[in-house]
């Protein structure tokens, strides 16, 4: 029965088009009652997108493991609508909504919920692809925890206002002559200590299945093309975001791609390279399993599904530094499980060489981060996150947490 569920938010999950007339009797199954004797009952919330399930299906596909703990999950679509029953029986609550919550929706929410069940435990799970925390305004004053894939490890930079919307935007803008917009929401210094992280790509349906449920892959075989890099630059968004100086509308996010793509193109003088023109998501895969290197630059956040993907197949993944970021998988180790360049790519032409030339290097790498990443699967970090979101809170906690309205910090406008 167990096992059931799983498959549920899979299929939800997987979102084409021959799962559709499943969708209302999967979405009834995941609301149904909590079980009898569960006694840490966790309801999560959820956004119905492929980017949000992955923080919240690790916890139905090991739900047999989490049961002998006396965990029990549901799961209903934001905004929770006629879900009374559940939210007051659950012991802890997760909560994710849409990217964009409709003005007022999300705190509505907030409300009825505590006015519902007024003891259990909130956490608010931000599964966006910024390291920002914007909806910490809208959620403070409600949740225990506000939880991401991945956190800045300098924490101050969420005590202060800032320039610019992501530390992504700030550097690309910097570095392309950009001047960007200022960040539309409000800090919310207080929520800092109640920042934590949360599971992230690695524990999506297919991808934890590609570690959880198979074999590895073969690390020592001989794989044809030297570096994939499919990954596109989004020309729609040349009309948004800052400008440069010269008044022509650039997003970072283009100016960025477009300089890693030129990278990419110079890498293509000397070596075997898989990145022109679109592919199936299965012709992808398996070229990916057939090139020794993937490159896979920032998206508009740090991490990509190209990262693990990479990893699941036994690519050497080649990306960014991550030394910035706290991830919750704890599988960004430079020079073990991945190996890092500079934002500017003006290294990464001297580390492919260097890769292609030393392949048992390239293949310990390879190695090394498959097991890592079940390693994590198979560690304490999902149990010891649930043991974090279902304490109680304290009574008054979070009202002492609230600064007052007026000495909020107000927003910088860009320079």
């Amino acid at each position: 029965m167990i096992r059931l569920d799983a498959r549920a938010v899979a299929l939800l999950d997987d979102g084409r088009r021959r799962y559709r007339p499943l969708k209302p009797m999967l979405e009834a199954r995941l609301k149904r009652p909590f079980p009898r004797g569960a006694h840490q009952r966790i309801l999560m919330i959820h956004a119905d997108d492929p980017i949000a399930w992955p923080q919240f299906y690790p916890f139905f596909h090991y739900a047999e493991r989490f049961a002998d703990a006396g965990y029990a999950f549901r799961t209903i679509a934001y905004p929770a609508e006629g879900a009374e029953a559940l939210i007051a029986e659950a012991s802890a609550i997760l909560v994710q909504s849409p990217y964009v919550p409709a003005p007022g929706e999300l705190e509505a929410m907030l409300e009825r919920i505590v006015a519902v069940n007024p003891t259990a435990p909130i956490s608010y799970f931000d599964w966006f692809a910024p390291t920002d925390v914007r909806l910490a305004e809208r959620v403070a004053d409600h949740v225990t925890y506000y939880a991401k894939k991945a956190l800045l490890r300098d924490r101050d930079y969420y005590r202060t206002p800032q320039r610019t919307h992501t530390r992504l935007c700030q550097f690309y803008g910097e570095q392309y002559g950009l001047i960007t917009e200022a960040p539309y929401w409000q800090v919310r210094p207080d929520i800092v200590e109640r920042l934590i992280l949360a599971p992230g790509f690695v524990t999506a349906p297919r991808l934890l299945s590609a570690f959880d449920g198979g074999s590895a892959p073969d690390f020592e075989r001989d794989r044809a093309i030297d570096v994939h890099a499919r990954f596109s630059a989004s020309n729609q968004l040349l009309a948004q975001g800052g400008q440069d100086r010269a008044g022509v509308h650039t997003h970072w996010y283009v100016a960025m791609r477009n300089a890693a793509l030129a990278s990419v193109n110079a890498l293509g003088e000397r070596h075997r390279i898989a990145s022109k023109g679109k592919v199936a998501a299965s012709a992808y895969m398996a070229e990916l399993a057939d090139s020794k290197l993937c490159f896979s630059p920032f998206g508009f956040g740090e991490l990509c599904w190209r990262d693990v993907e990479a990893m699941s197949v036994g690519s050497v993944l080649i990306k960014p530094s991550m030394s910035h970021l706290d991830c919750f998988c704890g599988i960004f180790r430079p020079g073990e499980t991945y190996v890092p360049v500079r934002w500017d790519f003006a290294d990464l032409e001297e580390k492919v060489a260097h890769l292609l030339a030393h392949p048992e290097e390239r293949k310990a790498i390879a190695a090394r981060a498959f097991e890592v990443v079940q390693a994590y699967l198979a560690g304490p970090r999902l149990e010891l996150l649930l043991k974090q979101v279902t304490r109680a809170r304290p009574r008054g906690a979070l009202d002492q947490a609230r600064p007052d309205r007026q000495m909020r910090i107000p927003t910088q406008t860009a320079a």
